[in-house]
């Protein structure tokens, strides 16, 4: 009877005694005993990060509906050239989840190639899936929180960006960048990273269907 990876379905069982006793792999061992806030399988990890990824690409459309008012605390109202200086920290997220979706998926691939894992090994893929998933799902998702939340305030219209820019004692975080950075190609760029992650999500699952 062929053991049960964790790692090819999304259905695999939460329960981790119910883990240990099935599994006769040293990495489900290590991801059982030791702590983490993120064990759930690197493919359900990887449709996150392309969802995260997706939210940001919304900051195109979502800058579209801008009213007209807002010109006034915009450096353009063109999606396709403007470069607000917030913009930078949505690109910071963007690469933050990619380097940490090219983490999750070289580790599980790691796996593939290398099972059975020693000891060593596994406790070796753990700690690194372990750093990409805190730091793509907290330092990555809370830039893109705080982006998508700040080119939000753009929907208020001149009031709430004059209200808001007024709270930072007169520094407008939506005025334009020293360095070209178009919502535009953010946007686009966003998407594709999105379709990216998602295609190494379908390529880890199948690889974990073939073990």
């Amino acid at each position: 009877m062929s053991r049960r990876h964790p790692d090819e379905t999304d259905e695999a069982t939460d329960d981790p005694i119910l883990e240990r006793v099935l599994s006769d792999s040293a990495y489900d061992r290590v991801r059982t005993e030791r702590f983490s806030h993120f064990k759930q399988p690197v493919a359900r990890k990887l449709a996150v990060q392309s969802a995260l990824l997706g939210v940001l690409a919304l900051a195109l459309p979502l800058y579209l509906l801008y009213p007209s008012d807002a010109a006034a605390y915009l450096p353009s109202t063109d999606p396709a050239t403007a470069s607000p200086i917030i913009l930078f920290i949505g690109a910071f997220a963007l690469v933050v989840q990619l380097g940490t979706a090219a983490l999750l998926a070289g580790s599980a691939l790691y796996r593939v190639r290398n099972e059975p894992l020693t000891e060593d090994q596994a406790i070796e893929a753990f700690n690194v899936e372990n750093f990409a998933a805190y730091f793509g799902f907290g330092t990555g998702g809370l830039a893109i929180v705080m982006t998508m939340c700040m080119l939000a305030l753009g929907l208020g219209g001149e009031s709430t960006l004059g209200a808001y820019v007024e709270t930072m004692d007169g520094t407008n975080p939506f005025a334009s960048s020293i360095y070209a950075l178009p919502l535009g190609l953010l946007g686009t760029t966003a998407l594709a990273a999105s379709a990216v992650v998602l295609a190494a999500r379908w390529y880890v699952g199948r690889r974990f269907e073939r073990l």
